[in-house]
This record gives structure tokens, sequence and C-alpha cells, in this order.
């Protein structure tokens, strides 16, 4: 039994079902399930229980999953200690990013992190917050990037704050909003709170979105097609707030900005990783001297 076996078991995990897992894998659905035959006649252990769903573990394969997340990790520690010996930075960095700074932050923080550290492998898995907490608590990446609170994160670091705004395409009051169509973006409940609460304390009258949207850009196409107004963070006006587009900071009754704070998450485990270890410091100095946003609030 191998590393590729290793990680085959781990990916089949992760994804839930095996046609998934066979494309990541880049293997045929026949091939993949071969492979998962033979392990369980070589462990002669089922461990694997399909259904129309997708998979299920076993206890016993509960017991292999754990098994082959920990041997992929002491292989990475391993890779890495003899790389720290030959003097380069080399090992696999496996990185859970929000969908918001992985659209506005990430590919070009990347870019320029894998020109100075080459031997670095970079994997990248993106979802909003909540779902990267599960990938961060599960162990499927070592640094997260995002918001919320991560309970299996001994350590944090705060990137940067971004204000929500309020954005629409024309010049209105105020109290001119409450009779203007509503488009509201939804995701997790905290943008959703934030809407609720400013509403309440700023429109005459109650006030409930004519419009709805799983998808940030699509909310802010809406808004510069003149089809109402929306409250979104800072980070996911992208180009709107250089069209044209009017955009002003929100603020609570005590003056206080509305403002969001995306965070750097690891643990002691991952933070001695060299390759983690180089991203956290990395990533850190970057945001001192490169903030993403622009607007005074």
């Amino acid at each position: 039994m191998d590393e590729r076996e290793w990680q085959t078991f781990v990916t089949v995990v992760e994804e839930g079902n095996i046609t998934k897992a066979a494309e990541k894998l880049f293997l045929s659905q026949p091939a993949l399930s071969y492979r998962l035959r033979h392990l369980e006649e070589d462990l002669g252990s089922p461990l694997l229980i399909r259904t129309s769903e997708g998979i299920t573990l076993t206890p016993q394969g509960e017991v292999f999953h754990t098994y082959c997340r920990r041997m992929l990790q002491e292989m990475e520690s391993l890779k890495q200690a003899l790389g720290e010996m030959s003097g380069e930075i080399q090992g696999t960095l496996k990185i859970g990013s929000s969908i918001n700074f992985a659209d506005y932050q990430l590919p070009h923080l990347l870019a320029k992190f894998t020109k100075q550290y080459p031997n670095i492998h970079i994997q990248v898995k993106t979802g909003h917050s909540s779902h990267v907490n599960k990938m961060f608590n599960s162990g499927e990446v070592a640094v997260a990037i995002a918001r919320g609170n991560y309970k299996e994160a001994s350590n944090s670091i705060k990137l940067f704050e971004e204000p929500y705004c309020l954005v629409y395409k024309d010049p209105v009051t105020i109290e001119e909003l409450a009779d203007l169509p509503l488009i509201q973006y939804r995701s997790d409940g905290s943008i959703t709170n934030v809407l609720d609460t400013w509403c309440n304390e700023n429109l005459p009258k109650s006030h409930e979105a004519a419009m709805e949207m799983d998808s940030m850009v699509t909310c802010r196409h809406f808004v510069r097609e003149g089809l109402g107004w929306s409250i979104l963070p800072y980070l996911g006006l992208g180009s709107c707030k250089d069209e044209g587009i009017y955009v002003e900071p929100i603020y609570q009754k005590n003056g206080e900005p509305w403002v969001r704070s995306t965070f750097l998450y690891f643990n002691e485990v991952s933070d001695k990783l060299i390759a983690v270890k180089t991203f956290i410091d990395y990533v850190q100095d970057y945001y001192k001297d490169n903030s993403p946003v622009t607007i005074k609030f």
C-alpha cells in the first residue's frame, strides 16, 4: 500500500461520489472502482457503502480514512524535512478560500507567491465561508482564508476589514430607497443580518427583497442596470465601484461602520510545515503593505 492508494481513498471520501472522484483523479470510473475493490480485498474489510446519493463509510472505512490522512501528512512532513536539508523551500500547500477572496485577491496573491517559491505545490478549494470552515476543521485544507469562527483553529491573523456598502445606479436619498426595489444577495446569515438591521434602523417602513440572488456578480449587474439597490461587502463590488455606480459605506446607530473581517486561519500542526509557515508569513507581510480597500470609511 502506497501514497497513491492513500490519496485515492481520501479523494473518494472528500468528493463523496465515485464519478466526481474519478474525474478529479483523472481515472475512468471502472478503473477507480477496481482500485477500491482491490483495497477492500487487501484489507479484508468493506470500506464503502455505495448508495444512489453517493458513498458512505463503513466503520472500517472510517478507521482506514483516518489512517490514510495521517500517512499522507507524514509523507508530506518527510518530503519537507528532506527539502529543508537540501536548502529548498518545498512541499504541498492546501488552501481553503472563500469565494469572494478567491475571486478578487487570491489569484494575484498566489501568482506573486509561486514566483518567489516555485517549489511549493499549491492546491486550492473554494466555497462560502461556512463550507471553508468545514474543510478546515476536517483537515482537508491546511490553512483557511475566510470569515467566521473556526473552533479547530488555534491561530488566526486578521488580514483586512472591508465595509459593507450601499450600492445603486443613481443618487437617491435614504428615504427614497424604501420605494425602490431591493436586490438581495443571499450567501450566509452574516450579510442578511447586516441588511436587515440596517434597513430596520434607517428605512421608514419594513422592506422586503424584490429580487434574491445567489451570486454576488449577478446582484451587482442588476444594480448596474438600474433595476434596484443592494448592500454588498466592498470586495464583492468588483469593477462596479469604478463604473459610475454610487457606493457608500453603511453605518451602525453608534456611528461605527458595518465591516466584514477576513482572517487567515491555521493550527499548530499546519504551522510546523515549512510550506504552510512560509505562506503564512508571506500573506501576513503582504497585507501590511497591500490593502484591498481603497474607500474611506
